[in-house]
């Protein structure tokens, strides 16, 4: 994923009867999550110049023996075969090396290797000859970036002046760390390694956090995002364009959430921004042409769905997420975009109309999510995934539009494990919502006598955000709980994106009331159903899934358990306290809390708390900079002042996405016990 793209929250969840606990407790295997995580997930991949070949880092879970109590996570990287699809290991990189990227002739490799303790470049002939560190680059927090002519190397790196904390020490940014990236005292900067000879010097030398270095195609100059701020002044990613000198200029194009940028092969840059900060928070991605000095904005004609889109997953597949990916320049000019709509994601070709206008071309899409990994020759590689399937990559040829399976994950496909059953709802304010609902397949007792579906046992999942979508993504949530018996149910209620700018922006100053009778609506429509019985419903989100789980577990009496993760109960101190909350909360509430008092409080779930009659789970991230821990500590003291069960369950070392892509023991914790307390109150 890019640098630092997250600036929103998330990335990023009464009554008994019907047929008891023996259902689930049957139907519960606990394994469930571990043997997901023991899959292999692809987190980088790269194409070898000829298009032949693919350079695949993946991740999995492994337990050295079944009664061991710890667990590791494997990162592996071998060649893929893109004709054939087979695997083979590719002789420099060992395990634990990572990041492989090829030469522009094809004759070396340059990757990152932990040496001595430390993250350092290492470059090697692709059959393992001439294996060499390059210690000029080290400290590195980046993937390497060849030159165009091969000689050079750039990498974001670290300089090694953090501050002693073993020690009292001073401060000045406005922020002391920033969620999945600690301490901002060393930010990464932009590092030029000459091959030949191994030495580096520093193109960059300030405070901010640089990273995604792409060089022009003649090899004079490169782009590259900061972000962080040092002034706190300006939020979001911003480009900049970098001379072999140092000297950095940055363009007239707006900041975003996300930028990411591609060269075209006539030195012309076209830069995507997500989610513009001139714009309010969740709008839609803007495209824009740098040409020598000039800007200007594309206008894009035929896409069906919008630039750039954010369906949330619960899945360790960073590939599949990589906003660095989302925008690729062929070499006859046109562009590869990744697209949403409405849940799922797609990819387009983007070909020139004029300077300034491009028609689009859809090249994937469907029930799914594609996300464009790299040009093979002709052929596109994607990953691609949807509710029932995990991710996979495959090869779709773009003069036919033909696409096949890569057997480079897994050497046969996933079959089916869940019902994945789609619809949509007419919601209150005339929203009509997407929603998904999950089953296992062939649970024991799903069907009642005739063969109808006998109601389940249903857990809502919330989206964070809260402008990102839920959809067509593999949740691993969502399998452990189908493995026990529950049914699962999602939508994307007002202010999720994919649906257009009014839908996204319907959730500004409304976190509360709207959100939740759309979610509401969808539940009412899957007990109408038969899906889901009314009588054992539980509620489970992240970051702002877990605001409004925290919301609805104490305004409402309809969910008999809630698992309330990383979570927003108090909107004032979370203004104060999060990385991000300052900008973020005024533009979400048109205002701070002491421009808008009303409304903070009339919004925060902590005010609330003392109705909630939910047994709750409540789940933080002990790093977590985005949703503090305090947030979920607050909310639990005041339900056990007021008498109502609840727990914490804190993931060591894990940031706010930790559940996802933390340390290996946490993400197990928090899926057994997600289940484990689901199970306890739903079905006791």
């Amino acid at each position: 994923m890019n640098d630092v793209g997250m600036n929103d929250l998330g990335m990023g969840r009464t009554g008994m009867g019907g047929t008891g606990m023996q259902d689930v407790a049957m139907h519960h295997d606990r394994s469930t999550t571990e043997r997901l995580l023991g899959r292999r997930w692809p987190v980088h991949a790269a194409a070898s110049p000829d298009g032949s070949r693919l350079a695949l880092t993946t991740t999995r879970l492994v337990r050295p023996t079944p009664d061991d109590a710890i667990v590791d996570l494997l990162v592996e990287t071998e060649l893929i075969d893109l004709a054939s699809g087979a695997a083979t290991a590719l002789s420099p990189v060992e395990l634990g090396d990572h990041s492989v990227v090829w030469s522009p002739d094809g004759s070396a490799v340059a990757f990152v290797s932990e040496v001595d303790g430390i993250d350092r470049v290492v470059v090697a002939s692709p059959d393992g000859a001439g294996r060499r560190v390059l210690d000029a680059a080290a400290l590195v927090a980046g993937v390497p970036v060849w030159s165009p002519d091969g000689t050079q190397l750039v990498v974001a790196c670290r300089r090694g002046n953090a501050a002693d904390r073993s020690k009292p020490f001073r401060w000045t940014r406005p922020i002391p760390a920033f969620d999945g990236l600690g301490p901002l005292d060393d930010p990464p900067q932009l590092r030029l390694v000459d091959v030949a000879s191994g030495i580096g010097t520093w193109l960059t030398d300030d405070d901010w956090r640089w990273s995604v270095p792409m060089w022009s195609p003649a090899g004079d100059r490169l782009l590259a995002v900061v972000s962080i701020d040092p002034t706190g002044s300006t939020h979001g990613q911003r480009l900049r364009l970098v001379g072999l000198d140092g000297v950095a200029v940055e363009p007239p194009i707006p900041s975003g959430r996300t930028v990411v940028a591609a060269w075209s092969p006539d030195e012309r840059a076209v830069v995507l921004v997500a989610e513009p900060r001139h714009r309010p928070g969740g709008s839609s991605a803007e495209l824009y042409v740098l040409a020598g000095e000039s800007v200007a904005r594309i206008e894009i004609a035929g896409l069906d769905g919008y630039l750039l889109g954010d369906v949330y997953g619960d899945h360790p597949g960073e590939l599949a997420d990589a906003y660095e990916r989302t925008l690729l320049a062929l070499a006859d000019g046109s562009l590869i975009v990744r697209t949403a709509n409405g849940g799922r994601m797609g990819v387009a070709r983007l070909q020139w109309t004029s300077d300034t206008t491009m028609v689009a071309t859809m090249v994937a899409g469907g029930d799914r999510c594609v996300s464009p990994v790299a040009m093979a020759g002709t052929e596109l590689v994607v990953t691609t995934q949807s509710a029932g399937q995990p991710v996979e990559l495959a090869a779709i040829d773009l003069g036919t539009l033909t696409e096949r399976r890569l057997a480079d994950v897994d050497d046969e496909p996933t079959g089916p494990t869940i019902d994945v059953r789609r619809f949509v709802v007419d919601a209150p304010g005339g929203h009509r919502l997407d929603g998904w609902f999950l089953a296992p397949v062939d649970a024991p007792g799903e069907h009642g006598p005739q063969g109808a579906p006998r109601a389940l046992p249903t857990v809502l999942m919330i989206h964070g955000g809260p402008h990102f979508s839920f959809g067509e993504s593999y949740s691993l949530d969502a399998q452990s709980l189908c493995a026990a018996g529950f049914g699962v149910v999602y939508a994307n209620p007002r202010g999720s994106t994919g649906y257009g700018d009014e839908f996204a922006h319907a959730v500004h100053g409304d976190w509360s009331a709207g959100p939740s009778s759309d979610v509401l609506a969808v539940v009412d429509h899957v007990v109408a159903l038969g899906w889901a019985d009314p009588a054992r419903l539980g509620v489970t989100g992240n970051s702002y899934g877990g605001y409004l789980s925290a919301w609805l577990a104490s305004t409402t009496d309809r969910f008999r358990a809630a698992v309330i993760e990383n979570p927003v109960t108090d909107l004032v101190s979370m203004w104060a306290t999060s990385d991000i909350g300052l900008r973020f909360f005024a533009a979400q509430f048109g205002g701070t809390p002491s421009e808008r008092p009303e409304v903070y409080r009339e919004q925060s779930p902590l005010l609330q708390a003392h109705r909630c009659r939910t047994p709750s789970l409540f789940v933080t991230g002990e790093l977590d900079r985005r949703c503090p821990p305090a947030q979920t500590w607050a909310m639990h003291r005041v339900l056990c002042a007021a008498g109502t069960p609840s727990e914490v369950l804190v993931l060591p070392g894990s940031s706010h996405e930790g559940s996802t892509y933390g340390p290996p023991a946490g993400r197990l914790a928090h899926d057994h016990a997600l289940v484990e307390w689901m199970a306890r109150w739903l079905v006791p």
